[in-house]
């Protein structure tokens, strides 16, 4: 069969040749892309092409499936209308930047296990900022009071503790990482119960209750109907794709993540690099809980963000962002988070118990990860 598919791909090569010949390589539109068509049919191998896209293609048919029966189960309801797909931005949109930022971090063969602590830590922060009026809960025994600050006061200050208390702990972490070779597993799993244990031990564990009303309609208005929150998500998107493919420092962290030691033998400090893709990740992680400490009107406390780091790590190895280090793109993460929120919203909506979607998940990531470590076998 190999033979024939040969003797075929040769025949239309030697013809292409010989119109190459009588037309100076003019050749037509059509032509070209007979060309390519012949190409990708020739080199087209059906083991790769199943291990880059069969997790996308179970995927595409599990949505399918929840198309079909959610119509049934519930009365008619369907699923993708446009306001359940704007639902499901809006959801993502915090979440991007979370995935964004542990993104990085994954690039360098590594993770991030305090994602989830640090979005409780900063919607806790922002909360308390942004009430209107003394809080519902103290800190430290002590009760705080921002509403004497104007509103626009309140939301930069609450956004700018958000980032400093974040990129505070990955600096941390990210410093353990870089300097004493800890695997980030270690370093970002003790940043998990410190943060959790200080915000629960200080606030009491109690929920902060809301912001000031008026502060969603000015930081993330609908707009004719859509959610402005979604701009913020994409902004992020665009910085980092332009960091990751555009900067030397972005260069340098796929030239880590491959290989640190022929990216130290080359010049490139692996110490910055590693430290630099930490701090990243906290100013991202900052956003995040900011914006969804907005998104949510408040209710900030420690038990909030349990598990998203999960979804975070899951949506990269989804979106194609290897384990191994050096391999990945922003569009994929982008993916990942669509995928996931997707699901989760999907899942709910059909009543699926909160505790089996989380089956859901560890399936998904298992088969990610699998088919990851396949494609780094099969490529060594």
């Amino acid at each position: 069969m190999q033979e024939a598919k040969d003797r075929k791909h040769d025949a239309f090569t030697f013809e292409y040749h010989l119109i190459d010949l009588l037309k100076m390589s003019n050749f037509s539109f059509a032509e070209k892309q007979a060309q390519k068509i012949e190409n990708y049919k020739y080199s087209f191998n059906t083991r790769d092409f199943l291990l880059k896209n069969g997790l996308y293609i179970a995927i595409i048919l599990v949505f399918i499936f929840l198309c079909i029966i959610t119509p049934i189960k519930k009365n008619g309801l369907q699923l993708f209308t446009v306001n359940n797909i704007l639902s499901i931005m809006q959801q993502a949109s915090p979440r991007m930047f979370l995935a964004l930022g542990v993104s990085g971090l994954i690039m360098l063969a590594g993770t991030d296990l305090s994602v989830g602590r640090m979005v409780g830590m900063g919607m806790t922060a922002a909360t308390i900022i942004m009430h209107n009026g003394p809080n519902t809960g103290s800190v430290f025994g002590h009760v705080f009071d921002f509403s004497t600050m104007p509103v626009g006061g309140r939301i930069l200050l609450a956004l700018v503790v958000c980032v400093v208390l974040c990129t505070m702990f990955t600096t941390i972490a990210g410093f353990f990482a870089a300097k004493f070779k800890m695997h980030p597993f270690i370093s970002t799993m003790a940043n998990m119960l410190v943060i959790f244990g200080l915000v629960t031990y200080s606030t009491k564990g109690v929920s902060f209750g809301g912001i000031d009303q008026s502060i969603p309609g000015k930081i993330i208005p609908k707009v004719g109907g859509i959610p402005t929150i979604i701009l913020w998500a994409v902004a992020a998107v665009v910085i980092v794709w332009f960091i990751w493919n555009k900067t030397k420092f972005g260069k340098n962290l796929y030239a880590v993540g491959g290989n640190p030691e022929a990216a130290s033998v080359s010049g490139i400090s692996v110490f910055k690099v590693t430290l630099g893709a930490f701090i990243m990740a906290g100013i991202l992680y900052g956003f995040g809980s900011w914006l969804e400490c907005i998104r949510m009107i408040g209710s900030g406390s420690a038990a909030y963000g349990q598990g998203w780091e999960m979804d975070a790590i899951a949506a990269c190895v989804v979106g194609g962002v290897s384990f191994t280090g050096g391999i990945g793109k922003i569009s994929g993460v982008v993916v990942g988070v669509l995928i996931f929120t997707a699901l989760t919203y999907s899942l709910t909506i059909l009543g699926i118990d909160t505790n089996l979607q989380f089956v859901f998940s560890g399936i998904i990531i298992l088969i990610a990860v699998t088919l990851d470590c396949l494609k780094y076998v099969r490529k060594n």
